[in-house]
C-alpha cells in the first residue's frame, strides 16, 4: 500500500498595489518575488486597482502569480473597500503586504478584520509639501499606519524616516529592503547599445538624454522637457529617450509638440526590457518633486551611466560617483549646462560589485523577504 504525504499548505500573500504599470513598485516587487529561493511555497495574489497597463498585468500572470482587480478609490472609495473587504475573506491570507505609503492603513485594517496577522506597511516615498493642511493630514495617516500593521518595511532611508519615523529607523524596528535588481541584465555592452540604438533610429553621434518613469506629477516630465529643450541649445545633436506610460503622457506629447520637439523626443511606452534601453543612453535624468530611494537609480548605476536627479530624492542611493543633484526649483538651463559635463564620459567602468556590497543584488535580498514571509506562518 502506498504511503499518502499531505503537503503543507502554502503561505497565502497579498501584495496591494495601486496600479501595475512600468514603475518603481511593480519593478521592485517582481524583481523579489520571482527571486524566492522556494516559490512552490507561496500562493502569491497581487491586488491592483483598475487603472493598469494590460502588458504589465499579464508580465504578473506569466509569472505565476494571480492578479486581483478592485475598482479603484478614485472611481469609488465604496466599491473599493467592499472589494477588497470581500477578496480578504474569501482568500484568508497569511501576509497582508500593503505598497500604497499613506494609504496601507486600511487595507491593512480590512486584513485583520478578516482574520490576518502579519499585516507588512511598505513605504515607497518621502513625500514634500509646505501645505500646512495637507502636511496635518499626513501626520494623521502615519499614525494611523504604524497603529494598524506590525511589520514596517522601508525601500530607503528617507522613505522610512517620512513614514515611521527617525526614531524608528534609528532603534531597527524599520527592515530596510532596498529596491535591488538582477545586476547582470544592467550592466553596460557595446554590441546591445549598437543594437537599441539602431532599433530607435539615434545615430551614433547623437547624445541620448534618458528617463524611465510613469507620466504622473511626481516624475515631473514637463520640468524634464524644458531641461532637453534648454540642453539642445548647447548641444542640437541630441534626443531625449522617454519610457514609461501614465495618465500625463498625452499632456506631455502636446506640450513637446508645442515646442516643435516632436522629432527630438522618443515615447518607448511601457516595456519590459528596460534594461536595453539604459544601454541606449548617454545620460539619465530625474527630476522628481519627491522620492523614496527609487529603484530607476540603481538601474542607471548598473549600467555605469552618468546621472543627473532632484535633490529631493533619497541620497542614498548615490552608491557610486555617477549622481549629482540638483534643485528643482533652478532654471532649467542650469540643469542642461549640467548635462552637458557628461558629453565626453566613456562607459564601461565596473561598478556591479560595488553596487553589490551596497546590497542591491536581488540574488542575495530577495532571500530576506522570503524570511519575512516566512515569520510565524
Amino acid at each position: 500500500m502506498g504511503v499518502f504525504v499531505m503537503a503543507e499548505r502554502k503561505i497565502k500573500v497579498a501584495e496591494f498595489v495601486s496600479r501595475l504599470e512600468s514603475g518603481g513598485v511593480e519593478s521592485m516587487l517582481l524583481n523579489y518575488l520571482s527571486h524566492f529561493s522556494h516559490p512552490e511555497d507561496f500562493d502569491i495574489h497581487i491586488v491592483t486597482q483598475d487603472i493598469n497597463d494590460a502588458r504589465c498585468v499579464e508580465q504578473f500572470k506569466k509569472a505565476g502569480y494571480n492578479v486581483d482587480i478592485v475598482t479603484h478609490k478614485r472611481k469609488s472609495i465604496s466599491k473599493n473597500i467592499i472589494e477588497v473587504f470581500q477578496l480578504l475573506r474569501q482568500e484568508h491570507f497569511d501576509v497582508v503586504h500593503s505598497h500604497m505609503t499613506l494609504t496601507n492603513f486600511y487595507v491593512l485594517i480590512l486584513a485583520w478584520l478578516t482574520g490576518t496577522r502579519q499585516l507588512i506597511s511598505h513605504s515607497h516615498n518621502a513625500f514634500i509639501s509646505d501645505n500646512p493642511i495637507k502636511r496635518l493630514l499626513w501626520f494623521f495617516l502615519k499614525k494611523i499606519n504604524q497603529l494598524t500593521s506590525n511589520v514596517w518595511i522601508t525601500c530607503g532611508y528617507d522613505a522610512g524616516v517620512f513614514l515611521f519615523g527617525r526614531r524608528a529607523m534609528h532603534n531597527g524596528k524599520v527592515i530596510l529592503l532596498p529596491n535591488a535588481i538582477d545586476l547582470d541584465k544592467f550592466k553596460f555592452d557595446e554590441h546591445k547599445r549598437e543594437v537599441m540604438r539602431s532599433k530607435l533610429a539615434i545615430r551614433k553621434a547623437e547624445f541620448v538624454v534618458g528617463h524611465i518613469g510613469r507620466f504622473m506629477e511626481q516624475k515631473n516630465h514637463k520640468y524634464l522637457v524644458d531641461v532637453f529643450h534648454e540642453f539642445l541649445r548647447f548641444h542640437p545633436d541630441s534626443k531625449l529617450l522617454l519610457v514609461g506610460t501614465g495618465e500625463l503622457e498625452k499632456n506631455i506629447h502636446e506640450y513637446v509638440d508645442g515646442l516643435g520637439l516632436r522629432d527630438k523626443v522618443i515615447f518607448a511606452g511601457s516595456v519590459q526590457n528596460t534594461w536595453d534601453y539604459y544601454q541606449a543612453m548617454d545620460a539619465f535624468v530625474l527630476p522628481s518633486r519627491y522620492e523614496g530611494l527609487p529603484v530607476v537609480s540603481i538601474e542607471a548605476q548598473a549600467s555605469d551611466l552618468p546621472i543627473l536627479m532632484s535633490s529631493n530624492v533619497d541620497h542614498s542611493c548615490a552608491i557610486t560617483d555617477s549622481i549629482s543633484f540638483l534643485s528643482v526649483d533652478i532654471d532649467p538651463e542650469i540643469w542642461a549646462k549640467s548635462i552637458l559635463r557628461f558629453i565626453d564620459r566613456k562607459r564601461g567602468k565596473c561598478v556591479i560589485s560595488q553596487i553589490r556590497e551596497a546590497h542591491y543584488d536581488i540574488c542575495r535580498e530577495s532571500k530576506r523577504l522570503e524570511n519575512v514571509y516566512r515569520q510565524e506562518n
